[in-house]
């Protein structure tokens, strides 16, 4: 395992020399890599392609690689609950919900109470909904086939193995804070927010009285004389 060097102060100056933050930051042996060789964002560039695959197909129907995959999902299980759509998927209960509320629009799957636990609701695929997840799932497979074609079955194994597990340390990952970023309220203090107007939002100046218009001077109601009586 590399040793870590000591934590060394990073300094950062506000443009007008007024403001200084410190901070502590840890650094490894090896030059950290570039954005383009970190594992994070070549997982970003292989799920980008995935996507822009799925749409040429998606969007007639008016899917996304979401709801293709819950379709997908549905045909496999036959029936799943909404919490499991959402440990399965690792998304939010919200994006879940919303995915599910398309796809019941365009009645694609049913939902319903389960008997057992009525806060819990169940989703299957009608048969329109089984058609296009037949569809889905075949899409899918065809780009698994192709992906895997020239790799050997050993190297699939170490491909898929590692796959699992960066979803294991990730799953970890997600629980753990991982670095200490600045407060807003100190890079508000560097950019100067509130302190004077941004150039695309120029400062307001009162005119002075003279300069102002004349208030217009309210009209008098004529007054009537008294009848006077012989």
């Amino acid at each position: 395992m590399k040793a870590p060097l000591k934590p060394r102060k990073a300094t950062a100056l506000a443009s007008t020399g007024q403001v200084v933050i410190t901070r502590e930051v840890s650094d490894t042996v090896d030059a950290a890599p570039e954005m383009a060789q970190r594992v994070t964002f070549l997982v970003h560039r292989v799920s980008a392609r995935l996507v822009m695959v799925g749409n040429r197909h998606f969007r007639a129907h008016d899917l996304n690689h979401y709801s293709a995959r819950i379709l997908v999902l549905l045909l496999e299980k036959e029936e799943l609950r909404t919490g499991e759509l959402v440990d399965l998927m690792v998304l939010p209960q919200s994006t879940i919900s919303s995915q599910l509320l398309g796809l019941h629009k365009k009645r694609l799957i049913r939902r319903r109470r389960s008997r057992q636990d009525n806060r819990s609701v169940l989703v299957s695929l009608t048969e329109a909904g089984r058609e296009l997840a037949r569809d889905c799932d075949g899409l899918s497979l065809r780009v698994h086939d192709a992906l895997l074609r020239d790799v050997s079955a050993d190297d699939r194994a170490t491909v898929f193995a590692f796959l699992r597990k960066i979803d294991e340390q990730l799953a970890e990952l997600e629980k753990q804070d991982l670095y200490p970023f600045h407060p807003p309220e100190e890079l508000q203090a560097l950019t100067g927010v509130g302190d004077s107007p941004t150039p695309n939002q120029p400062q307001r100046v009162a005119r002075p009285a003279a300069a102002r218009s004349p208030a217009r001077p309210k009209p008098v109601s004529p007054v009537r004389p008294k009848s006077v009586k012989e």
